[in-house]
């Protein structure tokens, strides 16, 4: 399974285990993601049209779970590179839930990926609303409130794929929610918007179930030192999400 996601740190939070879960299964996996911190869909459309060399190209060989970079790399060098399975693509954090600032990029992109890799499933990929107490600027999009960014980052996502005719988001946003909603916001790392290595595993969850379609109870790989309950939880909210998929209004 060849697997490149166009993205940023979200991306990168989601592949932090996907490689061993994989390697648990048996499976090979060559994981690769266009790296830009905070990359909004019109940057990457923009280093797309003016093949800018912008990127770091993170890379996980087949069978290995530590990661190799590559600089300087344009967005059509990757795309070009592989025979891809699936390319996954997203919207930076603090325009998730801004539903005019994923048009026309997304659907562009989209398209630009379907003429290179015909073959290659396109997916979506939701990413989540910061927790409750999160400094930044860019909250204040969303009054400030997790459940109103959770809320609009879901309707954003459900129209621009509707638009860009994504058929599969990765739900990572939703199975983030859900636990939240069961144990509170103990899923970021202190600046209150990146994965810890709790919220790392539920995104990668979400990808493996979605890519793979397998179920992550079958899945061996957990996180050392966690406890169990916990883990239990994770992998209940990230096969539920994917299990349900995500609706229009959140839920």
């Amino acid at each position: 399974m060849n697997v490149l996601s166009i993205g940023n740190s979200f991306s990168n939070n989601a592949h932090r285990f996907l490689p061993k879960m994989a390697q648990a299964d048996g499976a090979e996996l060559m994981l690769c993601n266009l790296y830009i911190g905070g990359c909004s869909l019109e940057t990457h459309w923009n280093n797309w049209r003016e093949e800018k060399t912008d990127y770091e190209y993170e890379i996980y060989l087949p069978f290995e779970t530590e990661m190799t970079k590559a600089t300087e790399v344009a967005l059509h060098e990757a795309v070009e590179d592989e025979e891809w399975d699936v390319i996954t693509l997203q919207q930076c954090s603090p325009l998730s839930g801004i539903r005019e600032s994923y048009s026309p990029y997304l659907s562009e992109l989209a398209e630009y990926c379907r003429m290179v890799q015909p073959r290659a499933k396109i997916m979506l990929h939701q990413t989540w609303a910061y927790d409750k107490n999160c400094p930044l600027t860019a909250f204040a999009n969303y009054g400030r409130s997790q459940q109103e960014m959770y809320r609009m980052l879901t309707e954003a996502y459900v129209d621009a794929a509707l638009e860009a005719d994504i058929g599969i988001i990765i739900p990572s946003g939703r199975a983030w929610q859900t636990v939240r909603n069961t144990i509170g916001d103990k899923l970021t790392e202190v600046d209150g918007y990146h994965g810890n290595d709790l919220g790392c595993y539920l995104a990668g969850a979400c990808f493996y179930e979605t890519i793979f379609g397998k179920s992550i109870y079958d899945n061996t790989f957990e996180i050392p030192d966690v406890d169990k309950g916990i883990m239990e939880t994770l992998k209940i909210c990230a096969h539920t999400a994917v299990e349900k998929g995500i609706i229009r209004n959140g839920y």
